[in-house]
């Protein structure tokens, strides 16, 4: 029996870990995988940038977006995970929240970047909010 697990991603090292845990552990454990980006406008708004700056930056981080998720998807698919994406506007932990518990899945997967300071602040605390507030159970690989 296979279990379905929701995946946060994007184009950091800490995503592609979580990917290659999922693929190591497709034998011992097999996963269908949603993967999932959450596209998040709010600071753009903050800052002060007109609105059609703000639509046109939204618009390309899409684009940008809907590659990394197929990029993803196509080396779980190669490596025999069955996996699909989802694609959000939002507050990065509440809709990612929303996801797991709209897409039925048994758990999330969820890695704090390592990248730099800021994408820690920045993702380190999506992680600890989805920790906090998912009311399903969250692995978090480090």
């Amino acid at each position: 029996m296979s279990v379905r697990v929701l995946v946060p991603v994007d184009d950091s090292l800490a995503a592609h870990r979580v990917l290659q845990y999922i693929i190591k552990m497709k034998e011992r454990m097999p996963m269908s995988v949603t993967l999932m980006i959450v596209v998040s406008v709010s600071q753009l708004e903050y800052h002060g940038f007109q609105q059609s700056q703000v639509e046109l930056i939204t618009a390309q981080s899409i684009a940008h977006c809907e590659k990394v998720l197929e990029k993803h998807r196509q080396e779980l698919e190669n490596a025999g995970v069955l996996a699909d994406s989802i694609l959000e506007r939002g507050n990065p932990a509440e809709m990612i929240c929303r996801a797991a518990a709209r897409e039925g899945v048994d758990f999330v997967i969820i890695s704090p970047n390592g990248s730099g300071k800021l994408s820690n602040v920045m993702f380190g605390s999506v992680a600890n909010k989805v920790i906090q507030e998912c009311h399903l159970p969250v692995f978090l690989l480090r």
